[in-house]
């Protein structure tokens, strides 16, 4: 049964679905025109929105393809592909082999969003070449489907940004509603019961959808086996040569970073993490893993050529999340579903106006900022967990990733895949975990 209903949903996406850079182009074009129909903004102010909006996201698109290309230059070092190579040669059967990246992709995702959607992206891949070596033929696609499963449940996990925001002494909302602890967020107990049963259950609804004939091997997408990188093995003679081929000098630099890391997770506790920790973490590993400083900047520039999608398309969504924030047709989404909302269901509701705005602002931070002071603001009023209500927009936004492909891109980028190859299935996901997320928010 789930075998069928991945093909349906894959030959839905395939026929209707776009590209990802024309999906935002057209999203682009909606905004603008329910922003013209519902608000009264005039056209010279949207484009103003827009431009502003524009520019927005391009310290956090340089903060995913740091992500990306540090750590892809790790994976392509000895120690750590000996160890993914090692990893990968667990599973037996194709069956096995989704079962086990869809479990480690979401325990990754859960930990620490970025690292896990890049770790799991490189996992998948290497999964695929290992599997292809020992002629157990796998549907890629559905590897990568499995390794995209780290962002299914990121916003109820130890780096979800909105409920680590309300909890940050100076948040933008601390006057209206104060500091909200993690044990009224992340740690609730209805929280992790429905992230363990999501977690357990994912795995074989990934599995459950792998076609049993006609496998999409790893041929298909000319993933090559990569090259080592390797700086000369010749000694350096000149001064600069020397340099070039210097382990001292990585080793120096990697053992500073890891120093103060390690000083900073002392004194801010490892949910302290960031986007720029991770990133000073994976630079700093990969310095003292690779051999030398040429070696390094070798493995780096193999690894940024596939991140031209994340240069791409952060731009335009940063311009559609400012026309959706300044224009205040973010707030007027948010609007009609507080007015059906009661006490009780304020959760839950929440929790549908945030699927609605995630096709529009796929940053789980940026749809905070539109949506968190009207939905912190009516459940004030309407007397309902302000906690609780944080996680309907935090569950809303984590699902609806398995129908935007923005978070996608990364991986596709490291796997070689396009949005098409994964969205189908990913819709399925979609169907499965949206119901019970919103149950979990009704029985809470």
């Amino acid at each position: 049964m789930l075998e069928k209903f991945g093909a349906q949903a894959e030959k839905f996406v395939r026929q209707y679905i776009p590209d990802p850079f024309v999906l935002v182009l057209l999203l682009t074009l909606v905004t603008f025109a329910l922003a013209l129909w519902v608000t009264p903004a005039q056209p010279s102010q949207l484009l103003s929105f827009w431009n502003g909006g524009f520019w927005e996201l391009l310290s956090f698109a340089m903060q995913m393809v740091l992500i990306v290309v540090t750590g892809e230059a790790i994976a392509e070092t000895e120690l750590v592909r000996n160890a993914i190579q090692r990893l990968c040669g667990i599973p037996k059967s194709a069956y096995s082999a989704v079962l086990l990246l869809t479990t480690v992709s979401i325990l990754l995702g859960w930990l620490h969003w970025g690292f896990g959607l890049v770790a799991a992206s490189l996992m998948g891949r290497e999964l695929a070449r290992n599997l292809h070596k020992r002629k157990i033929f796998v549907h890629y696609p559905i590897l990568g489907t499995a390794a995209y499963m780290s962002m299914l449940l990121w916003h109820a996990g130890t780096t979800a940004s909105a409920p680590l925001l309300i909890n940050t002494p100076g948040h933008f909302l601390e006057k209206q509603i104060g500091l909200v602890p993690l044990t009224e967020t992340i740690f609730l107990p209805s929280n992790l019961l429905v992230c363990l049963f999501l977690a357990i259950t994912i795995p074989f609804v990934i599995a459950g959808l792998m076609p049993r004939r006609h496998y999409r091997t790893i041929d298909y997408f000319e993933i090559e086996e990569p090259k080592p990188i390797r700086a000369s093995e010749e000694k350096g003679k000149t001064i600069a040569e020397k340099l070039e081929r210097s382990y001292s000098l990585n080793l120096t630099i990697g053992v500073l970073g890891l120093v103060f890391i390690a000083q900073y997770f002392r004194k801010n506790g490892l949910l302290g993490s960031n986007h720029n920790i991770v990133n000073l973490l994976l630079l700093s590993l990969g310095l003292v893993l690779h051999k030398s400083p040429l070696a390094y900047a070798r493995a780096v520039a193999q690894s940024v050529r596939g991140t031209s999608g994340i240069i791409l398309h952060f731009p335009f969504y940063g311009g559609i999340m400012g026309l959706m924030r300044e224009s205040g047709l973010g707030h007027e989404i948010s609007t009609i579903f507080v007015q059906m909302a009661t006490g009780e269901t304020l959760p839950f509701f929440a929790y549908l106006a945030s699927v609605v705005t995630k096709l529009f602002i796929p940053s789980g931070g940026g749809e905070w900022a539109v949506e968190g002071p009207v939905m912190l603001a009516a459940a004030k009023e309407l007397s309902s967990s302000v906690g609780l209500t944080t996680m309907g927009i935090a569950y809303g936004n984590m699902v609806g990733n398995m129908f935007q492909p923005f978070w996608a891109i990364p991986l596709l980028s490291i796997m070689g895949l396009k949005a098409r190859d994964i969205m189908g299935y990913c819709l399925v996901v979609f169907v499965f975990a949206f119901p019970i997320l919103g149950i979990a928010l009704l029985m809470s």
